[in-house]
């Protein structure tokens, strides 16, 4: 490779509230020539909040793979690309695997600029025992096949983690109810931004949380382990229920 070559940043946005972006990533974007992104509206955002002006070129999981030779392209002459997603941090859920892979194969330098995570946030303020925790990602949207992953997810010794949609939110939450009434969860929503959210209970008191008509926004939720439940912690959980309202705020879209 030419002494020139580019790198690719992998670099951590809010996943709320816009001052939680790290020293370091305004530095890496405002040093960059070009951003990729998984949402152009978000990005713009994110850019002109912090007053800095680069091109940017979208990526989904549709296109990805036919864009990442143009982008690869742009580093082997020497650009300096950032790889940012909706909010939080890339490829977790998110597109930007199939670029990272790529720069890999032919050499190219590929860092990370961490930073926020909605299942780190969450996790570590569920108060679940989160030293060790599976993550899923989202959930199937067929209920037969969502079914038969809650059943395996909910099997496994340690918390694990997933996101949900609005729209599927209350069939879920039915769903894991049954299976594991006693089980003790979180819901983490609209996390550090302006009516962040979370509710912790048994599973079979959380419906009661939910109402049909304010479903809004995507959902952080965590499930005890089946270790931690059957070490005794089956007791009558009263439940705990945290809405914070913040009015000096700016706000971006939730995120991984």
């Amino acid at each position: 490779m030419p002494p020139n070559k580019g790198t690719l940043y992998v670099l951590a946005t809010p996943i709320g509230n816009l001052k939680d972006i790290s020293l370091r990533a305004i530095e890496i974007l405002q040093e960059s020539d070009l951003v990729i992104a998984e949402n152009r509206e978000r990005a713009l955002k994110l850019l002109s909040h912090l007053q800095i002006r680069k091109p940017i070129v979208t990526i989904n999981a549709y296109n990805e793979e036919r864009k990442a030779h143009r982008i690869v392209q742009e580093m082997r002459v020497g650009k300096r690309c950032v790889l940012i997603s909706g909010a939080g941090t890339p490829c977790i859920s998110d597109p930007g695997n199939i670029i990272v892979r790529r720069c890999h194969e032919i050499g190219l330098d590929v860092k990370a600029v961490p930073g926020p995570s909605a299942v780190i946030a969450a996790l570590s303020i569920s108060g679940l025992s989160p030293d060790r925790f599976f993550f899923y990602g989202f959930l199937p949207q067929k209920k037969g096949k969502r079914k038969k992953v809650l059943e395996e997810l909910l099997a496994r010794p340690f918390p694990v983690v997933f996101f949900e949609s609005p729209r599927r939110l209350n069939d879920t939450m039915k769903e894991i109810s049954e299976m594991a009434p006693d089980r003790e969860i979180v819901l983490a929503k609209e996390m550090t931004k302006m009516f962040e959210e979370l509710v912790r209970c048994r599973a079979d008191q959380l419906a009661g949380y939910i109402p049909e008509d304010d479903v809004k926004g995507e959902y952080t939720i965590i499930v005890a382990g089946q270790r931690a439940h059957a070490e005794g912690r089956k007791e009558r959980y009263p439940g705990s229920h945290s809405k914070i309202e913040r009015g000096d705020q700016e706000d971006s879209d939730g995120g991984v």
